[in-house]
């Protein structure tokens, strides 16, 4: 049996180490997404384990200047499946919950940045998701998010700029994926397996004296499949979320959020109204290999050897085209959805939000309203 050195402390839930996952999915996997940024400025990594396909890989990136550059790295999980760390990329731990690290040493993309975020406000964690398709458990995971600022340095070519306490977000997620690990086709005849979703919408975000996150998903009529949230005041207040009622603006001819506006409301009724303004071009997750966006056509979480590493760079200016890796065809592309925003709250407190805004299939959601 594979020990690590998590296996030293007493909090084992299976009869096996916690090398080894309680299942055999080869879409089970663990990890993290981190951004920090400031108007016209994005950056952005993750690091993610595979434990049932020995593997443990990552991205890091910026979009700055109308392009989005972005590394890839994948390594053999084993014999190191302790070591957070996948080439010149690497997080720590600092505090959990409250500190963590990330770091991208120097390499051949001429990006770097050695970062440490502190939590603004206590996580958020999501009820669990499960989607059954056809049979097959398709997805099966549970998510927290918690809002941050970030301090350190990044450099980008011949240039490094000092992080000063930007904005920032994480996740940690961990569980059954089915856009992780190998993909699988699936299908059957069974029409009320298609999926409803039309649209997702997922912010974390600061402003003055509070921070807030929520996150849905919209049927195409604009009916919500889902919803939480909540809002941490500095003061230690807590109020609990139960919907959200919203009004997005596009770019002219296109799907790409501007900006807009969406009113939280509490248990109690009790209203709170946010505008935003999209401050970067979008963050273009198929640079960091999601959606089938690795070169060999491959998802996150696929063997590819003891090392290998990436490197892209793509513009991300034009919203009216279907942007993202050259190696991606253009009508799998599914274009950018992460926007760095300004944000306007109650009583006209400012600060910066993590608008992830995903459309479904052809859905279009100015044609809708």
């Amino acid at each position: 049996m594979e020990l690590t050195r998590f296996d030293d402390f007493p909090y084992h839930q299976t009869v096996s180490s916690f090398a080894m996952p309680v299942t055999a999915d080869p879409h089970f996997n663990d990890g993290y997404y981190f951004a920090w940024y400031r108007p016209g400025e994005h950056w952005f990594c993750g690091l993610r384990l595979h434990p049932n396909n020995n593997v443990m890989d990552g991205y890091a990136g910026v979009v700055s200047g109308g392009r989005q550059r972005t590394i890839r790295v994948s390594r053999a999980l084993r014999p190191d499946s302790d070591t957070l760390r996948v080439g010149p990329l690497s997080l720590q731990i600092i505090s959990p919950m409250q500190l963590q690290r990330v770091a991208l040493d120097t390499n051949r993309s001429g990006l770097s940045f050695d970062v440490e975020i502190t939590a603004s406000s206590p996580e958020f964690v999501e009820h669990g998701h499960t989607q059954v398709r056809h049979g097959r458990l398709f997805n099966h995971l549970i998510r927290y998010t918690q809002v941050g600022r970030a301090t350190g340095v990044v450099g980008l070519g011949s240039e490094s700029s000092s992080v000063e306490r930007w904005h920032a977000c994480r996740d940690h997620s961990w569980g059954i994926r089915s856009t992780m690990g190998p993909h699988v086709p699936i299908g059957g005849i069974e029409s009320d397996q298609l999926d409803p979703r039309a649209i997702r919408i997922w912010i974390p975000f600061e402003v003055s004296d509070h921070t807030g996150f929520f996150f849905t998903h919209e049927d195409a009529s604009g009916a919500a499949l889902d919803f939480e949230g909540r809002l941490d005041f500095f003061d230690g207040t807590q109020v609990p979320l139960k919907a959200v009622h919203h009004s997005f603006r596009y770019h002219p001819g296109s799907r790409r959020l501007a900006g807009g506006e969406f009113t939280v409301v509490d248990e109690t009724g009790g209203e709170y109204t946010y505008q935003f303004e999209a401050a970067a071009d979008p963050a273009h997750p198929q640079g960091f290999g999601y959606t089938r966006g690795w070169s060999d056509g491959g998802q996150p979480g696929v063997y590819r050897g003891e090392y290998t590493e990436e490197i892209d760079e793509f513009p991300t200016d034009d919203p009216t085209r279907s942007l993202g890796p050259v190696h991606v065809p253009e009508s799998r592309r599914l274009g950018g959805t992460e926007f760095t925003s300004t944000i306007v709250g109650p009583d006209g407190a400012t600060g910066m939000a993590h608008v992830e805004h995903m459309l479904y299939g052809g859905f279009d959601p100015v044609a809708s309203e």
